[in-house]
């Protein structure tokens, strides 16, 4: 009977028992999901911690980002020194760029689910990650965008040096960047059917919104349609027009009243655009790609916002951009007849001399941002180690560390600045 008993005794604690292991492992399993909820892993074991902040992306399923379409659902948390100085944002990314996106470190562009504020940067839902994988510096952008800003242009994209880790592998420095489109704190225009953001763009894809202009390339230059997102066949049309008949005025202006210049186009923001542009050599300026404009609907077209320098500069494959010397931008497309208007061509002077020192100050911004990034380019170049690379190094002075790449590029801008002032 106690033999019947104690086997009776051990049925019922069969369950009881199994009850127990099964609510502790639930324990576990949901204390694990609490970690996992709160933080993202990081292990900088290899890659430590360089004095900017660390952005720590996850995707769902740790699922790989195969292409510039599929946005991918992820996780994103910021990290300092020691723990993380965010909440874990839920986003979805996918890559962006065009060689950019080809190199083996490629960008990204992440779209959270609510709107953020980034590092000090406004409230949003889009940025960029990019890459910099051809810029030894990992710099050139940021110079071009706080010049940008220093020169009060309507609006240049904020940015901020951060380390990525994606997938809980290390992907090395990147520039955390608003992405260009129509907002309060970004282009600040009303969204609206009349209001477009256009991107000169020989690069464009398919199935992108865009029209040719044919007036001054008999072969027709491309323009993308970036706002509104999904232009009708008629709003296409309406900003088709605009700029043919404005591509006409310029293969007339030799002959034009020179006040009438201002009537088609925003002149002080055109100056500042092209110094800029001139000033970095860079070669998607010379109206091949990322060159972009505003135009509101029976306004004037507002050249800008400036995009993409990591090629700027010097280092390049081309002698005519590593060169420091002569102009590069100033014959291209739009600008070839500007320059024929005596009057714009005394602002371009103009310009150049009241702001000289804001270009100056670019060497002093070289100096602190290299100082800011010395630590993590040693993580970003031991993870990606170009800096001897043959095929990237194109730079007239060369060198094998970064140090020298950041003096070469100081170098660079110094020749840059003594041509132009013998020019102007």
């Amino acid at each position: 009977m106690r033999n019947y008993l104690g086997h009776f005794a051990s049925l019922l604690l069969v369950p009881v028992i199994a009850c127990f292991f099964a609510c502790c492992s639930n324990s576990v399993d949901t204390v694990e999901e609490e970690i996992e909820e709160t933080y993202l892993s990081l292990d900088d074991s290899e890659y430590p911690y360089a004095g900017i902040p660390r952005l720590v992306i996850q995707t769902e399923g740790l699922r790989g980002i195969y292409d510039k379409k599929k946005e991918i659902p992820a996780k994103m948390q910021i990290y300092g020194e020691n723990s993380p100085e965010s909440e874990i944002m839920k986003l979805t990314i996918r890559g962006r760029g065009n060689t950019s996106w080809q190199a083996p470190k490629p960008s990204y562009k992440i779209e959270f689910i609510e709107k953020q504020n980034l590092l000090g940067m406004p409230q949003n839902r889009d940025w960029a990650l990019v890459s910099n994988y051809a810029d030894k510096t990992l710099m050139k952008n940021y110079l071009a965008y706080r010049l940008s800003t220093n020169l009060r242009v309507f609006y240049a994209p904020r940015c901020r040096f951060v380390e990525l880790y994606l997938n809980k592998t290390y992907m090395g420095v990147y520039l955390l960047v608003e992405t260009i489109k129509l907002g309060k704190n970004r282009v600040n225009y009303p969204q609206s059917d009349d209001v477009y953001v256009v991107e000169v763009d020989e690069k464009y894809q398919d199935d992108d919104p865009i029209f040719h202009s044919k007036v001054i390339y008999s072969w027709g230059k491309p323009f993308t349609i970036h706002e509104p997102k999904t232009p009708s066949p008629e709003a296409i049309a309406v900003i088709k027009q605009q700029v043919t008949d404005f591509e006409y005025f310029l293969k007339d202006i030799e002959t034009a009243h020179s006040d009438e210049l201002s009537e088609w186009i925003d002149e002080d923001e055109y100056v500042k655009f092209y110094w800029v542009q001139e000033f970095a050599k860079n070669p998607d300026a010379n109206f091949f790609s990322s060159v972009y404009f505003v135009w509101e609907k029976g306004g004037r077209i507002k050249i800008g916002p400036v995009w993409d320098f990591d090629l700027a500069f010097g280092g390049y494959d081309m002698e005519s951009v590593n060169n420091p010397q002569h102009w590069y931008v100033r014959g291209s497309y739009w600008n070839n007849y500007l320059f024929k208007d005596e009057i714009f061509d005394g602002k371009i002077k103009k310009f150049w001399t009241e702001n000289r020192d804001k270009f100056d100050a670019v060497m002093v911004m070289v100096d602190s941002v290299g100082t800011v990034l010395k630590k993590a380019a040693h993580n970003n170049f031991k993870r990606w180690p170009v800096l001897e690379s043959v095929e990237y190094d194109y730079h007239p002075y060369g060198y094998s560390l970064y140090e020298d790449a950041v003096s070469s590029l100081k170098k660079w801008i110094q020749d840059r600045l003594l041509w132009i002032d013998e020019q102007e």
